[in-house]
């Protein structure tokens, strides 16, 4: 374990680490994961740990290992990473985050840049929006609303492990928390404040996604 996710540890916040011995003058890579999710998302991402990036994916509050109380909001979600990245890192380092999780990033970034060299937003916009009968769904038929909603998150030739991998996760978290996330995500909009945004940024999105499609990601570029 690194010295950084040891000091992440010792706050008290779950993570996982990319594998491999680092050295101070690597670019370090922070993710952030979506709603219902937590930091084993990233598992994949961390093979970039082999190409001198060092990775840190974090369960944000009331997720995975971080104990900590949920947050109600994208804005006190932003503020807690802001203090967490202030605290551990004493240079600038790259956040990535999904979906909810790129809201978050935005976030960061408008009311705190200094601790980031960059940001990488995967499937998110500067706006979220939520259909309210998954909204209805997730407070009074959970299981059976996040069945649907994972596999309309997943292309149809996923593979039906990593589809139902996906469901158990998210019905780990609880109703309560999920519901809790896809309410912030339908509040949140960034508004005029992502033009205030000057950090070198790349935008990610996927052909065949449903939940954030390309046209809603496109608003990214009008801005």
């Amino acid at each position: 374990m690194s010295d950084l996710a040891e000091k992440f540890g010792s706050m008290g916040v779950g993570f996982r680490e990319g594998k491999g011995d680092f050295t101070e003058d690597q670019p370090i890579l922070v993710m952030i994961h979506g709603a219902g999710g937590q930091a084993q998302i990233w598992q994949n991402q961390h093979r970039l740990s082999y190409n001198g990036i060092h990775t840190l994916a974090l369960d944000m509050p009331g997720h995975g290992n971080t104990k900590a109380p949920a947050k109600s909001s994208i804005e006190a979600s932003a503020q807690w990473l802001s203090e967490r990245l202030d605290a551990v890192f004493d240079h600038p380092v790259y956040l990535m985050g999904h979906s909810m999780g790129g809201a978050i990033v935005q976030e960061t970034a408008c009311i705190h840049p200094a601790p980031l060299a960059g940001i990488i937003l995967a499937s998110t916009g500067p706006k979220l929006r939520v259909a309210p009968m998954f909204l209805e769904g997730l407070r009074n038929d959970f299981e059976q609303t996040v069945d649907t909603l994972i596999r309309f998150a997943y292309t149809e030739d996923t593979d039906p492990s990593i589809i139902k991998a996906g469901a158990q996760l998210m019905k780990a978290a609880g109703g309560p928390l999920i519901h809790c996330n896809f309410d912030e995500c339908d509040r949140f909009e960034i508004g005029d404040k992502f033009k205030d945004i000057s950090l070198p940024c790349l935008i990610i999105c996927g052909e065949e996604d449903k939940m954030t499609p390309r046209p809603f990601q496109a608003i990214f570029t009008k801005r």
